[in-house]
């Protein structure tokens, strides 16, 4: 492995064309090649050892998968993962604030995702592999800007040893369990050195081994694979960024589809019984179902990212369709009255929704007045490329069960007449909402049990 930083070393410096070899390089193939030779000399199945595009572990804000440069993973579980980086002269300051960026971020994305009490002990093991380029500037003390007045690790100290400093405390706060930090002396045949003992090469790679190890009995105690794996990921509460880090494996895959639908449901029950309940308002259920769009139906793949889309509105939950086109969702109480009998007997809908239809039907007026030119402003000034033509809204307002004046048979005979003579705004009461919503898992469920048995 030394052998690999120096030849890396001795290869960039002996490129004459002026730009600093440690900012010109960005790949570590040889470096990380040597790693992975290390790790299987110590006795790590060659098998379970991924570079390069394949090593990756789940991340956790919606990007994919977290990129490293080496990853230790067995059956879709992640066991270990490293990080190659460098930083060199001249200017050692322009890449500084970079790489530590960097650094804190993509363990930061990994760490997050194992927050959950069942995943907590069956972290992977992080490592960085860290090369500083040997000069002047690296060994001066950094001068804080005039003015300044925040405090950071290694004020005062030179770049070196504030990467030392910096390297100390992501082992201390948990980013990472293990660091190699190594120097390169250029004047001196590309010599590597090691500034600090205890993140020496072999400390790195003695502890990474220790570290899948153990992972290795954990998993085989508790009995972890590829199927509970996802099954654990999918507990997390932002199931739509997990599951783009799940295992690529499709029993793990399956098993989280299903663990999905489990909590789904199991958030459809809390909401009924919610809707139910006495002293339930808007606020209240509009919390509840925050950020979960798919109680809509599949159509629709996202909420807008502003509620208030158009001057002098503010829209309780705008859904994007797969057109990108809209759908207004007005709530409105679980408590309020849906229906009302007049003199001549016949039910008709209560005041409570005629007003909250009144008021979807402002909100489109005011879209195909404005929409053409909300849409290019928008489009211009936020990033954001909605289609506002001939959109479409709907209230959610009741629940059939807290009224007495009319059966849940009634009040749907009602709504349904009612909407017959609407062209783009509908009427749901939660209980419908919830309905569909429930019907569309068990569909989903009894599809998939239909295909694995198949």
């Amino acid at each position: 492995m030394r052998e690999a930083v120096k030849n890396y070393w001795l290869q960039r410096h002996s490129d004459d064309t002026g730009t600093p070899p440690m900012v010109r390089a960005t790949r570590w193939e040889n470096v990380i090649l040597a790693v992975a030779d290390e790790l299987a000399a110590r006795g790590i199945d060659r098998d379970w050892i991924h570079v390069g595009r394949d090593a990756t572990l789940p991340g956790a804000y919606g990007v994919g998968r977290s990129a490293w440069d080496l990853a230790v993973v067995k059956d879709g579980v992640p066991f270990a993962a490293i990080a190659v980086k460098g930083l060199g002269g001249p200017s050692y300051g322009n890449n500084y604030n970079n790489r530590i960026a960097e650094l804190t971020s993509i363990a930061f994305d990994v760490r997050r995702q194992y927050g959950s009490p069942e995943l907590t002990g069956f972290q992977p093991y992080l490592g960085l592999f860290f090369v500083l380029q040997e000069g002047k500037g690296a060994n001066l003390p950094v001068r804080k800007p005039q003015g300044d007045s925040y405090v950071r690790i290694g004020d005062g100290l030179s770049y070196k040893e504030r990467l030392g400093e910096t390297f100390s405390q992501f082992q201390k706060d948990g980013l990472y369990d293990g660091v190699c930090y190594v120097s390169v002396e250029p004047e001196q045949g590309a010599s590597v050195n090691e500034p600090y003992s205890d993140m020496s090469i072999e400390t790195l790679i003695d502890t990474l081994l220790a570290r899948v190890e153990s992972l290795v009995a954990l998993n085989g105690a508790a009995g972890l694979t590829s199927v509970t794996f996802g099954e654990m990921l999918s507990k997390r509460i932002d199931i739509d960024e997990v599951l783009t880090g799940l295992t690529s494996t499709p029993a793990g895959l399956f098993a989280a589809e299903a663990a999905v639908i489990r909590r789904r449901r199991a958030l459809l029950g809390d909401l009924r019984k919610l809707a139910i309940a006495e002293g339930t308002n808007e606020t209240a259920m509009h919390k509840a179902m925050s950020g979960q769009h798919w109680i809509f139906g599949g159509q629709y793949i996202g909420v807008a990212a502003r509620r208030d889309l158009m001057n002098l509105h503010q829209h309780d939950i705008p859904l994007i369709s797969a057109d990108r086109s809209l759908n207004i969702i007005e709530l409105k109480g679980p408590e309020a009255p849906l229906v009302r009998r007049p003199r001549e007997n016949h039910l008709i809908l209560s005041g409570a929704v005629n007003e909250a239809v009144g008021q979807c039907m402002n909100y489109l007026r005011t879209l195909d007045e404005m929409g053409a030119a909300l849409g290019t402003l928008h489009r211009n000034d936020l990033n954001l490329d909605y289609d506002y033509r001939r959109a479409r809204a709907t209230v959610v307002i009741g629940y059939p069960e807290r009224t007495d004046v009319a059966t849940r048979e009634q009040i749907d005979q009602t709504i349904r007449t009612y909407n017959a003579h609407l062209s783009r705004i509908q009427v749901l009461t939660y209980a419908d909402l919830l309905d569909a919503a429930e019907r569309a898992l068990a569909f989903e469920e009894d599809s998939r049990v239909s295909g694995e048995e198949a």
